[in-house]
């Protein structure tokens, strides 16, 4: 920054003041890049240390809403000891009998022959390594004696003509790369130790295969069924992407849509995109048209005023913006974030009340209802007056952290506020955040996308994966089932395929079983 040389001491005064409030903020600035950077990302914190600096703003309203019952610090139930967990039921058993030789079963005290008691069991878990097996298919081939015809049985049909490897292969190279997070070279170094040289263009191509003839028709439907929802969460964050020439790299967007956790089945699918412009949710919802919970970015606006789209913010964002003006130093902003983790535990406090009922979902809304009604509206109107009276002192900087969270919630304010009246709606975006979370711990392995294309088939193969993630189903078990029956399978009934269809079928299939 350069300085002019003040002409008097007024002026100077005029240029350290403006230097100070300057180093005022490159302070916060370099204090919140080192906790980004080093710090813990947790925005949990005592209650307790935020009272020490709360003083007259928590106001004696607030003090009266945490004082109630529902809100009282109830003391965790302690967990029972650590112990030893029975290995699961559902995993085989190989039976090992262990028995005393012959010459060991007589009494050494009397010289009798010992008669069998019982029996103890001990289990232990064992792995079995994983290993390649080739399928060996001698088709049978009969001629008539004659030389008339010759018969033979039918191959079964691979999902690339003349293929070398069996659809488990596909599945498996596309959970280890999508749902575990293994790059394609070190697929290729695992195989090897197995014993089978499968290189990494040859896995390319096998999920270049699996994206055309699965995921695709699959996708389309997810969309259609997920465009279905009233309500909606959105998100996105950035992707290094190669350039089509290999010359350079530039930012991509993977933007992730899902539905509510409650009820029904969770509904999740990723697109990518090449930039973060409006383009992406124009191009993506189309003509839909409802409750769409996101963050701040002004990336939406098109969108939401086209198709009347009702905006919910995320608290979680505005809680991260005043925690941020509170750890780089702003202490007048405890008694403003004191009031927001108030806001979580007015909604802890109903979820757990809804989990005491016999239909949980349904209880929620109720409590909901009761609790944002009265109790969550008084606590926003003296978090946005203990706001107002932040923003009208002059001891904060505009361009300070604290500033920006003030701006933050007086802009977002109308958003912030429309969970009071729609129970069904979440007061964070968190959901959509931690399935981005999964696509995140991705990158740290493969660290790009190798091209537009790459990104494109990346995103629908972590659709599916997301999708079963949250069905609670095999990624590679359902992936080998539809492998085989997707490109067979008829548009009209291709709902059937998708990863909540799947899982409902095969809880059904194991009630009937169990019966």
């Amino acid at each position: 920054m350069s300085v002019v040389p003040p002409k008097d001491y007024d002026e100077a005064l005029d240029v350290i003041e403006a230097l100070s409030r300057d180093l005022k903020i490159l302070r916060q600035e370099n204090e919140l890049l080192k906790r980004g950077r080093f710090g813990r990302s947790s925005e949990r914190m005592d209650p307790g240390q935020l009272g020490l600096f709360a003083g007259k703003a928590t106001g004696p309203e607030l003090r009266e809403e945490a004082s109630k019952p529902e809100l009282g610090r109830r003391s965790k139930p302690k967990k029972a000891g650590h112990g030893r967990q029975a290995l699961p039921e559902a995993l085989p058993r190989e039976v090992i009998e262990l028995d005393l030789p012959d010459s060991d079963r007589c009494c050494s005290d009397c010289g009798k022959q010992m008669r069998l008691i019982g029996q103890d069991v001990t289990e232990r878990g064992h792995i079995v390594p994983a290993k390649v097996v080739v399928n060996q298919y001698r088709i049978k081939k009969y001629g008539c004696p004659d030389g008339h015809q010759i018969k033979s049985a039918s191959a079964p049909e691979g999902l690339v003509a003349g293929t070398k490897y069996e659809a488990s292969v596909y599945a498996s190279v596309v959970t280890s790369k999508y749902a575990d997070h293994m790059p394609l070279n070190r697929l290729e170094g695992i195989f090897k130790r197995s014993g089978l040289h499968l290189p990494r263009q040859t896995m390319w191509d096998m999920l270049l295969r699996v994206d055309e003839l699965v995921a695709q028709p699959i996708l389309a439907q997810m969309h259609t069924e997920l465009l279905r929802e009233p309500v909606l969460h959105a998100d996105e964050t950035p992707v290094t992407t190669r350039l089509e020439d290999g010359k350079g790299t530039k930012t991509g967007y993977v933007w992730c849509w899902r539905s509510l956790e409650e009820p029904g089945p969770t509904k999740v699918l990723v697109d990518f995109r090449v930039s973060r412009g409006r383009d992406g949710p124009l191009d993506f919802l189309g003509s839909w048209s409802g409750t769409l919970i996101l963050d701040g970015y002004a990336g939406y606006d098109e969108v939401i005023r086209q198709n009347g789209i009702r905006r919910a913010g995320c608290w979680a964002h505005a809680r991260r913006k005043v925690k941020d003006a509170y750890d780089t130093g702003a202490k007048e902003a405890a008694a403003l974030l004191r009031t927001v983790q108030l806001l979580f535990r007015l909604e802890r406090s109903a979820k757990q009340a809804a989990a005491k009922h016999a239909n949980p979902s349904r209880a929620l809304l109720g409590q909901r209802e009761r609790i944002r009604g009265r109790r969550s509206r008084r606590v926003l109107e003296i978090l946005f007056a203990q706001a107002a009276e932040l923003q009208d002192s002059l001891s904060v900087l505009p361009k300070s952290q604290l500033g920006k969270a003030l701006r933050y919630l007086e802009r977002q304010r109308p958003a912030l506020e429309a969970f009071l009246d729609d129970p069904r709606l979440p007061i964070h975006n968190n959901d959509a955040e931690r399935d981005l979370r999964h696509l995140a711990v991705g990158r740290r392995n493969w660290l790009v996308f190798g091209s537009q294309r790459g990104g494109d088939v990346a995103c629908r193969l972590y659709s599916l994966v997301l999708s079963c993630k949250h069905a609670g189903i095999d990624t590679e078990a359902y992936l080998l089932d539809v492998i085989g029956r997707a490109p067979t399978t008829k548009p009209s009934a291709m709902g059937e395929l998708t990863p909540w269809a799947w899982a409902a079928r095969e809880a059904e299939v194991g009630l009937v079983e169990t019966a």
